[in-house]
């Protein structure tokens, strides 16, 4: 899946193989900025060769415009969405040409999928293409895995969803609500704990990662290109929004939701039913809709 720069730019000969988010560029992929983020341009400094779609009237220092290709547009995702929805078509069409294998264990098992030893895998289940999944992982009745790469002693509850589509939308020119392809992964560490009826989406351009020991209780969706950092721990029917930050050693209270893109320090107590708008510092307590930091009484 490759792309030459040269067909949008003549003056460049590169090739990009992919996307990512502009808060974490990788070479040779595309993205695109918005005024909005704009000051994550400066996370491109020292990286070649990108296709970053950008809105219109934002100023790139000459050191990033040397070798990355930047396209001037007045609606960056949406020239964006209709780049990597080529990807994704072709992805796609090489995709309905692959098999699923009925297995002996009763599961469903796509093509180019690497299962470690002792791993238990219950009836019921599909693993989709290219899966990767550690030793001694237990995935119990209903679970659908894809689009992800999974550590050793992974548990996965029944019927949890890991890897689904991201719900990543823009607005053509008439104002028409559409899909964004979902290119990015899940990637998860080590003695992870998925769930009950979870769902953890893929990441939209990037990836979605829970870290090694990072608990999920039942009824939990993980938006896409979240990050659960070491020890994370999230109680039942909670809503992690897309591009959220969860630091390490935080305890997510029941049905809590986090808004998209705030970021949790480690140590931190989110309280039960509280709803998250703004950043939260280390080592605190909030509580509450709009949650705000409780102060304990003395």
């Amino acid at each position: 899946m490759e792309y030459s720069v040269k067909k949008i730019d003549a003056s460049y000969a590169f090739t990009v193989s992919g996307v990512s988010y502009i808060g974490s560029p990788k070479p040779h992929t595309a993205m695109y900025v918005s005024k909005k983020v704009e000051h994550l341009i400066k996370n491109l400094e020292g990286l070649q060769e990108c296709l970053v779609f950008a809105e219109e009237g934002i100023e790139v220092p000459v050191g990033l415009k040397e070798g990355n290709c930047f396209v001037f547009c007045k609606s960056p995702q949406m020239s964006y969405a209709e780049f990597v929805n080529q990807f994704a078509e072709e992805r796609d069409n090489a995709d309905a040409k692959r098999h699923y294998q009925f297995t002996d264990g009763g599961y469903y098992l796509g093509e180019n999928v690497q299962i470690g030893a002792d791993a238990y895998i219950e009836p019921g289940c599909l693993i989709g293409h290219d899966v990767v999944i550690g030793k001694k992982a237990r995935i119990l009745a209903g679970s659908v895995i894809k689009n992800a790469v999974i550590g050793d002693h992974f548990f996965c509850n029944e019927r949890a969803v890991v890897g689904s589509t991201s719900f990543t939308m823009y607005e053509d020119e008439e104002g028409n609500k559409n899909r964004i392809a979902t290119l990015g992964k899940v990637i998860i560490g080590n003695y992870v704990e998925i769930g009950s009826c979870n769902n953890v989406a893929a990441g939209g351009c990037g990836d979605t990662i829970l870290e090694d020991y990072v608990k999920l209780d039942g009824l939990i969706h993980i938006g896409h290109e979240a990050h659960l950092h070491k020890n994370a721990e999230l109680t039942a029917g909670i809503t992690v929004a897309g591009f959220v930050d969860i630091g390490e050693r935080v305890y997510v209270g029941v049905n809590a939701t986090l808004r998209n893109r705030v970021s949790v320090g480690r140590d931190s107590f989110i309280g039960m039913g509280a709803v998250v708008t703004r950043d939260v510092e280390a080592g605190v307590t909030v509580v509450g809709n709009p949650a705000r930091k409780f102060e304990h009484k003395k």
